[in-house]
C-alpha cells in the first residue's frame, strides 16, 4: 500500500452532519478546514489524541484556533473485513466550555440505548454541502462485494435495489431466498 492510498473509510453519524450544517451557517470556511482534518483520517486513522472518561475509545482532532473539535472513533466496517476500519466521526464542535464533549456524551449515551448509529460516507457529505467545498475531495469508498455469481448480485441490485454493502451482509442463501420472493410475488 503506497503512502497516499486511504487506509481508511470515513464516515460521518447523522448528528455529525447536522453539527457541520449549523456550523455551516456560522463560518463556510472552518467547514472546509474540516473536512481537510477529516481526509487527514483517511491515511492515518490513529491521528489525533484519544479521550479519557466516558468517552474513551473515542479520538479528538483541533481544527483552527484550537476552537473547533472533531470527535471520532475507528470500527471495522459493515462486513467485519479487518482492511477497512471505518473513521466514524460522531460530532464536530466548539470546545468552549467543553460543548462538544457534553454533547458526545449524551450521543454516547443514547446509543447505549438505540445501537450502532447511522452514518453517511465523507464524500457523500462534501457533495451534499454543497459547491463551497467542491475542491475538497475525498476518496471513494470501494464497493463491498461478496463472493456471489454476478448474476446473483445483479438480480439483488437491479429488482430489489440493494446496495453492495446491504447485500454483503447476507448469505447466499439468504440472497437467493429474497430473489425467489420478490420473483414470487404476483405483478399488479
Amino acid at each position: 500500500m503506497s503512502y497516499l492510498e486511504p487506509r481508511a473509510r470515513v464516515r460521518l453519524t447523522d448528528d455529525a452532519v447536522s453539527d457541520l450544517r449549523r456550523l455551516q451557517k456560522k463560518d463556510p470556511q472552518i467547514v472546509r478546514e474540516v473536512f481537510k482534518k477529516m481526509l487527514l483520517l483517511e491515511r492515518s486513522p490513529n491521528a489525533g489524541k484519544p479521550l479519557l472518561g466516558t468517552l474513551v475509545g473515542f479520538r479528538k482532532l483541533v481544527v483552527g484556533d484550537h476552537d473547533y473539535r472533531i470527535v471520532w472513533r475507528e470500527t471495522t466496517d459493515d462486513a467485519h473485513l479487518p482492511v477497512l476500519d471505518i473513521a466514524e466521526i460522531w460530532a464536530v464542535g466548539a470546545r468552549a466550555d467543553s460543548e462538544v464533549y457534553e454533547e458526545m456524551t449524551q450521543r454516547v449515551n443514547q446509543l447505549k440505548q438505540s445501537g450502532h448509529p447511522q452514518a453517511r460516507a465523507l464524500t457523500a457529505v462534501i457533495s451534499d454541502m454543497g459547491r463551497l467545498y467542491s475542491g475538497v475531495s475525498a476518496s471513494p469508498e470501494p464497493a463491498i462485494v461478496p463472493d456471489f455469481p454476478g448474476w446473483l448480485v445483479q438480480a439483488l441490485q437491479e429488482n430489489l435495489q440493494l446496495s453492495p454493502e446491504s447485500i454483503s451482509r447476507l448469505s447466499q442463501d439468504e440472497a437467493q431466498q429474497l430473489l425467489a420472493e420478490h420473483w414470487g410475488k404476483p405483478t399488479q
